[in-house]
């Protein structure tokens, strides 16, 4: 864990849009990185402990004159990062929780904020700036700020009873159903799956996980019969959510906690590019009208 101290504040999660804790991850990690140049050995460790530290710093470190949690470096960072942002070590359970969903969030091909961080790194930028552009792909909520798009959903769904209607009516407005349908995954995602069982063993469920399950189940068969031939079925985010507040953490931290998660993959992929030597740039092809005619 990061040798960072930090405040014992309050939390200051209201009235904060998702992202706020998400662009100050993304601006201190932007001045870590400057003058480390393309490949730091321990980089990615160095980036993701940092990462931690600045979460843990803004959520409880707004408060003025509070005493400083020492960071404890005999614990790893899941445990040490509970530790440092509630003010006292997690249960296993929790712990195992939180690594749970930090496994399961490290890598996960050439999503958008990967791509990004092999754009950037291509062009013989630096690391940091690598992942700082990956930071600002992820927080979109099309991608990494989608748990927190979950939780405000099944708060507007409010009771079970109200589940059907409520889906019926947001997918007749042309609204998307956060938590369900992916670019890769045809069949049910398997790492919601595994976040399912891990949250459904929680000591400390979240209160609206039994919403969250039976509203799944209305909007997988809505889903079907509204689009038999496009397979939308649950995705990550969708028990992402309940994991992450399960163990603690208000929506606001969710796309900067799923950033800490996918470092390792960001990381990797980063020197993978770097070895690679090679500046991406893709082709385009051009799909508007072939001749036109221009006042002289």
């Amino acid at each position: 864990m990061a040798q960072v101290r930090v405040g014992r504040g309050g939390r200051a999660a209201a009235g904060r849009a998702a992202n706020h804790v998400a662009d100050l991850e993304q601006e201190g990690l932007h001045h870590l990185g400057q003058g480390l140049g393309l490949v730091v050995d321990g980089g990615g460790d160095r980036f993701q402990a940092h990462g931690a530290a600045l979460v843990i710093l803004d959520d409880r470190g707004e408060e003025a004159a509070v005493e400083p949690i020492e960071p404890d470096p005999s614990l790893d960072l899941v445990t040490g990062f509970l530790a440092q942002l509630n003010g006292e070590r997690p249960d296993a359970g929790t712990a195992r929780a939180l690594d749970a969903y930090f496994m399961v969030g490290a890598e996960h091909g050439l999503n958008a904020s990967t791509f990004a961080a092999r754009v950037i790194i291509s062009t013989r930028s630096d690391v940091a700036s690598a992942v700082c552009g990956a930071i600002g792909a992820m927080k979109g909520p099309l991608h990494g700020g989608a748990p927190s798009e979950v939780v405000e959903q099944l708060h507007r769904v409010g009771t079970p009873e109200r589940a059907e209607a409520w889906v019926r009516d947001a997918l007749d407005r042309g609204e998307r159903l956060m938590g369900f349908g992916h670019r890769v995954y045809r069949a049910y995602d398997p790492r919601a799956a595994a976040l399912r069982r891990v949250v459904e063993a929680m000591e400390h469920k979240p209160e609206w996980l039994d919403l969250a399950i039976q509203v799944e189940d209305v909007a997988l068969r809505v889903l079907a019969e509204r689009h038999p031939e496009r397979p939308l079925k649950t995705n990550v985010e969708y028990y992402a959510a309940a994991v992450l507040q399960g163990v603690g953490l208000t929506p606001d931290l969710f796309p900067a906690t799923f950033a800490l998660a996918r470092h390792a993959g960001w990381t990797a992929h980063v020197l993978e590019q770097v070895a690679a030597s090679k500046l991406i740039r893709p082709d385009a092809r051009y799909t508007g009208p072939q001749e036109r005619d221009l006042p002289a």
